[in-house]
């Protein structure tokens, strides 16, 4: 019986060619609420001609070729490009790996690397409820961010939340200086507690029921001069390079003469 069900699991498997045995999601958040994400999915390859096919396409870096070549729809980005500005998408395919000649199969893996951001208007201010998180500057030097729960591509449930499947994990990773305030539902291991100190947090095959990340980041006193420098910096620079740069850079002189003829003046007339 169990040498029927054998054959009969081998006999699907050629038929579907490729399958996805798991996927791996790790979010790599950064400072200003952006992230660097790496999904990695796992693929199981029947038969010569498809493991050929699959061997044979490892030079293409592109998500397109590789949802063509393998027929399957869930080769693809997990997030909502409706929401989040998607940037530098790179799949890096890896060769072939535990090979069974006998049962005519190998592993493969897409290892599918990009950044996200929220839109920007002309002016580089964000546009409003884009991104992965939404920031507020709720105090001097400190930025409270929140998870667009909406700009992640999963299964979801009657109401909305988020479904991860069968060997479907999904991993946030947050910066040093990132204190996380809320997380709902709290991954397994973790208490409520302790959530402060945590730095990443981890799901799989479960429902994130009403799923949100809340941490804030505190910029340093140094950070926000410098900042304050440097952002002085560009708006002199902006205002010198405008139309009225020449005429602005002619008056400076003018000033700056007119004062050093003072200074003289006021010198002469104490001796």
């Amino acid at each position: 019986m169990k040498r029927l069900l054998y054959i009969i699991l081998l006999f699907s498997l050629a038929y579907s060619a490729f399958t996805i045995t798991a996927l791996d999601m790790t979010v790599e958040v950064n400072d200003d609420g952006s992230a660097e994400i790496t999904e990695e999915i796992y693929l199981l390859i029947t038969t010569d001609y498809h493991i050929s096919v699959y061997s044979n396409g490892l030079t293409q870096n592109d998500l397109a070729s590789w949802s063509s070549l393998t027929g399957l729809s869930d080769v693809r980005y997990h997030v909502d490009n409706r929401e989040v500005d998607v940037q530098n998408v790179i799949v890096r395919p890896q060769p072939v790996s535990r090979c069974n000649p006998l049962a005519d199969l190998c592993h493969g893996e897409l290892k599918i690397t990009y950044r996200v951001a929220a839109y920007e208007n002309k002016d580089g201010t964000a546009v409003n409820d884009s991104g992965l998180f939404s920031a507020d500057s709720y105090k001097p030097r400190t930025t409270l961010y929140s998870l667009n729960s909406q700009a992640l591509s999963f299964e979801e449930s009657d109401f909305g939340d988020v479904i991860l499947g069968n060997k479907q994990r999904l991993t946030f990773v947050f910066p040093e200086k990132a204190t996380l305030i809320e997380v709902v539902p709290l991954p397994e291991g973790i208490d409520k507690g302790e959530i402060g100190q945590v730095k990443e947090l981890s799901w799989e095959n479960t429902v994130l029921a009403r799923f949100g990340i809340v941490f804030e980041v505190e910029e340093s006193l140094d950070a926000e001069v410098l900042q304050f420098f440097m952002d002085s910096r560009a708006s002199l620079t902006g205002l010198v390079s405008g139309p009225e740069g020449p005429a602005l850079v002619i008056l400076a002189v003018i000033l700056v003469g007119a004062y050093i003829h003072l200074q003289g003046k006021v010198k002469k007339v104490k001796k």
